[in-house]
């Protein structure tokens, strides 16, 4: 397996690739690039499957700003992971839907997670962020390709490059590094604005999810992430998320920043006892479910006191799941 030069067939960047494994007809390839961070796929037919004008920002924001080498995604159809699962045992499905739900869908939303995305990157306030071009491209959500076509190039992506930039340069919410645009910083009047996106938690589409990550549980882990994606919101599981920090910080810091929770409570785990009851006091909806049977046997007293959504098989709990938050999530 030797590493080798291949152009990123998100953002057309120059990258290093191996072609990991071959299962009789396609090859999957592992693709590590300096704007998208490393992910794998099948090549070529996933130019054919995403809309890479909203796959290179996921990337660069949920890639490269986070850089965990010991995760990364995979970018294609739920069959193809299916498969290249036994072989990239560090790989995370991404699907089109969670790249769609997360996509910003206003200028203003994208100014706010332009802002939010670099804030990330600092140690501390005042410090400079390098973007060179490639990079400001995602950074700024420039789309890179023709909206009819996803592997044909536009023609310009200056002008809205240089639309972005004096937008927020106007505004105060950064400045630029001398007479060059590759390094900016966050002024104050930015870091305010993030503050002000930050305490507006109802606009939030992240959703937590409290359970069990024991292999038996894995089926039940596909159908609340089916759930979730399927009612227009964005499933976060804990040792799915790419991050550097000590665990318990950073979930509660997800916690937070989630619209409401589901709490899985089928294998009586007790990180989810303590998620549940972590999120309800800082006044969040938090969603009880448990399997049927062991709910009636083994169902903690603390828990029954609250509307639980028993489920028997994985179809019951996508449908009952379904009802629940659509019924009493505003």
């Amino acid at each position: 397996m030797n590493d080798t030069q291949k152009d990123c067939p998100i953002c057309g960047c120059s990258s290093t690739c191996e072609r990991y494994f071959n299962d009789g007809f396609r090859s999957c390839v592992i693709y590590n690039c300096d704007t998208c961070g490393k992910y794998a796929c099948y090549a070529p037919d996933e130019r054919m499957k995403v809309d890479k004008n909203k796959l290179a920002p996921y990337l660069f924001y949920n890639s490269w700003i986070i850089n965990d080498q010991n995760k990364y995604f995979f970018v294609g159809t739920k069959e193809q992971f299916n498969v290249a699962q036994k072989e990239l045992t560090n790989a995370i499905l991404l699907t089109n839907e969670e790249v769609d739900i997360w996509y910003p869908q206003t200028f203003s939303e994208k100014i706010d997670k332009i802002l939010l995305g670099l804030s990330e990157v600092l140690d501390d306030y005042g410090e400079y962020i390098k973007l060179p071009r490639e990079k400001a491209l995602s950074a700024f959500f420039i789309k890179r390709y023709c909206p009819d076509d996803s592997n044909t190039p536009k023609e310009d992506t200056t002008t809205s490059l240089r639309f972005i930039y004096k937008y927020m340069l106007d505004y105060g919410l950064i400045e630029k590094f001398a007479d060059g645009y590759e390094t900016i910083r966050i002024l104050p009047d930015g870091f305010k604005r993030i503050d002000e996106f930050q305490k507006n938690k109802s606009n939030s589409k992240n959703v937590f999810v409290a359970m069990s990550f024991d292999e038996n549980m894995k089926n039940i882990r596909s159908a609340i992430r089916e759930t979730i994606t399927k009612t227009g919101y964005i499933p976060r599981i804990m040792d799915e998320i790419e991050h550097n920090n000590q665990i318990v910080p950073e979930m509660l810091h997800e916690i937070r920043q989630s619209k409401f929770i589901i709490a899985e409570f089928t294998n009586h785990n007790n990180g989810a006892y303590y998620e549940a009851g972590y999120a309800a006091g800082l006044g969040k909806e938090v969603i009880h479910v448990c399997q049927k049977g062991i709910f009636g046997e083994k169902g903690h007293f603390d828990i029954k006191q609250k509307a639980t959504i028993l489920w028997e098989t994985e179809v019951d709990l996508v449908e009952k799941l379904c009802k629940r938050i659509e019924a009493t999530i505003v």
